[in-house]
């Protein structure tokens, strides 16, 4: 079986292309797909480069077998999976999710992980920029997204 996704229609939303690329892979491993032609088109190679970056992320690059660029047409790039017959019991890890707040003191982006079944929670997570502490307050809203809140970690 061999998937295809066409990014041209969403070439300028780098979220929608991150979910485009991960929703893609996992189909392939849910349908146990053996290929994805995955087309960024030619253009600049910008997006090419950032679908490039996208696979060679570690919790990603263990999911698939190999990519192949194809040598007709440099603007699209072909994933290959290899799926074994002990492979196919073993379930691949998902990566563990991540939230995203700004820094209380620098602005700096700052990511802690998220454990949905323990919310609402507050911990503190130390900036990696300034090394300020935040006391994060994460919750989920009545659509179940979940709302992260920064403010100062300083006692007193």
């Amino acid at each position: 079986m061999k998937l295809k996704l066409d990014l041209h229609p969403i070439y300028n939303d780098s979220r929608q292309i991150e979910a485009s690329l991960q929703g893609i892979i996992e189909e392939a491993l849910e349908k146990r797909a053996t290929e994805v032609e995955i087309i960024p088109g030619k253009g600049s190679g910008a997006l090419k480069k950032a679908v490039l970056r996208f696979l060679d992320r570690p919790e990603i690059r263990a999911r698939y077998h190999r990519i192949e660029k194809d040598g007709d047409n440099w603007g699209r790039l072909f994933i290959h999976f290899r799926f074994e017959r002990e492979q196919a019991a073993k379930a691949v890890p998902a990566p563990r999710e991540t939230v995203t707040f700004d820094c209380f003191c620098c602005a700096a982006s700052v990511k802690t992980p998220l454990d949905r079944e323990a919310l609402p929670e507050t911990r503190v997570v130390e900036c990696p920029a300034c090394g300020s502490p935040n006391r994060v307050t994460l919750r989920t809203d009545r659509q179940g997204q979940v709302r992260v809140s920064a403010e100062s970690g300083y006692e007193g």
